[in-house]
């Protein structure tokens, strides 16, 4: 039991690192690399990192904490080590609730603004950015904290 504990935690722990990793970057270069650009780069540009970010693997990062991490509690949970891994999992679904109802569909809307150029765009732009960079903000705390939260219980949790 002991070597899947440790496997279920380390998948959470990666999982959860990796989501974090991706979301942070997207706040501290991608939106900001775009908006830098100007509306009519930016538009066009988003709405095809959102069309690549649909794939297996990122479906496997951004989940797993919460599928590795619900795991991970219940396979540790004789230990001290639970109430961190099962911390982390919350934090990490906070994170996905919010990208879910808040991220997608602002995703949704730029998307659906499909040629947008000039002013249209910069009114698109603006209107995006406006409500996905303060969530995506909140969502790469609680994913990073998650992380935190992760290593510490290892630190002090066995």
């Amino acid at each position: 039991m002991v070597f899947l504990q440790d496997v279920l935690v380390t998948l959470t722990v990666v999982a959860t690192g990796l989501s974090a990793g991706v979301l942070a970057g997207f706040g501290y270069s991608v939106i900001p690399g775009l908006t830098r650009a100007g509306a009519d780069v930016a538009v066009p540009a988003m709405q095809r990192m959102t069309a690549a970010i649909l794939n297996p693997l990122f479906a496997v990062i951004f989940g797993g904490g919460v599928v590795f991490g619900a795991f991970g509690t219940w396979a540790v949970w004789d230990e001290g080590l639970r109430w961190w891994v099962l911390a982390a999992t919350l934090l990490t679904l906070l994170g996905v609730g919010i990208t879910m109802t808040v991220n997608v569909p602002a995703n949704n809307r730029l998307d659906a603004a499909a040629d947008a150029r000039g002013e249209e765009a910069a009114r698109v732009w603006a209107e995006f950015t406006s409500v996905w960079v303060p969530w995506n903000i909140l969502r790469s705390v609680l994913t990073t904290a998650a992380v935190v939260v992760l290593v510490v219980g290892l630190l002090v949790g066995r």
